[in-house]
């Protein structure tokens, strides 16, 4: 599919969103509409029934996708009596105005931030792979194997997300488009991943040939944002699903050590969902442990009040 086409598609999700929205009001449905990127819902879902079972969710694609639905739907005053909530990722982008109905959006990169701190490993650690803090050996070395391994992977990293931030930037400022369509995980060969290391393996020239209709970045704009990026906290600044990654991946090298090297964990650790995990599936399985930043609980609460 090209380039176009995905746009195309795009903007496909953002007119079958309205029509679902559409559809429940005609039905007389009446909760919370939520209106998520991709599948947030996994994220967000749990967080909301804290405050109520009646709700809607609405998958709208991406961010801009999400912004396009609030639109539609907040041009139409008919549509203004019933509640609804709006989620979005911040991305590489500057944080939103302040909306009326409000938008929640995140205060770091995405969602998938929110699992990528050390405290949120430690939970894992106890209740997925359930290590013991205090009796077991293997918790300590997977924790200094999660920090030493997470610094190399951002120094490996801070090129691709520094770049794609200036594509962002660029493109907010031009209005034209970036040319580029990340995936989920990093492009393959551009790091080397082990429990031993992680080393980069790419520069500039890779990146330009592997992202050839990518807009052209000037080097000094660029070496800005490296300078920016190199004293930020960099696991919520960075791109969310290359930190899901990360996490995703270290869990399944833990995994494989104890099951057949046993270099670093000396027992075989149990896992129900075997050593393969994708992001998604980790979003979902994980949710539990991830941070919950007081922004969202605040956003929560209003819509909560609104509802009393």
């Amino acid at each position: 599919m090209s380039y176009l086409e995905k746009l195309r598609k795009s903007r496909e999700k953002s007119q079958v969103a309205y029509a679902e929205f559409a559809l429940h009001t005609k039905k007389g449905k009446d909760g919370l509409f939520c209106f998520f990127e991709g599948n947030d819902n996994a994220y967000y879902v749990p967080r909301i029934k804290r405050f109520t079972d009646n709700y809607y969710p609405i998958n709208c694609g991406g961010r801009d996708k999400v912004l396009e639905v609030y639109r539609l739907i907040t041009i139409h005053a008919e549509y203004d009596k019933y509640k609804k909530a709006f989620f979005i990722d911040r991305d590489f982008n500057e944080p939103l105005p302040p909306h009326n109905p409000p938008i929640f959006e995140t205060p770091c990169y995405s969602i998938e931030n929110f699992y990528a701190s050390v405290d949120v490993f430690k939970e894992i650690l106890k209740n997925e792979l359930h290590l013991s803090e205090v009796s077991d050996e293997a918790f300590q070395v997977c924790i200094s194997l999660f920090t030493q391994r997470q610094q190399e992977f951002h120094q490996a990293t801070i090129l691709i997300n520094a770049w794609y931030a200036c594509l962002i930037d660029i493109r907010n400022k031009t209005g034209n488009q970036t040319g580029v369509n990340l995936v989920d995980k990093l492009p393959k060969d551009f790091i080397h991943f082990t429990l031993d290391s992680v080393v980069q393996k790419y520069d500039c020239e890779t990146i330009k040939h592997k992202f050839p209709q990518a807009l052209e970045v000037p080097e000094d704009i660029l070496n800005i944002k490296l300078d920016e990026f190199t004293s930020c906290e960099q696991y919520k600044t960075f791109r969310g699903k290359y930190e899901m990654e990360f996490l995703v991946t270290i869990i399944e090298q833990i995994l494989q050590d104890s099951s057949n090297a046993q270099k670093y964990i000396k027992h075989k650790i149990k896992f129900t969902f075997g050593d393969k995990l994708s992001n998604e599936q980790a979003i979902s399985l994980f949710s539990v442990y991830a941070e919950t930043p007081e922004t969202l609980n605040d956003y929560l609460i209003l819509l909560h009040s609104k509802d009393s």
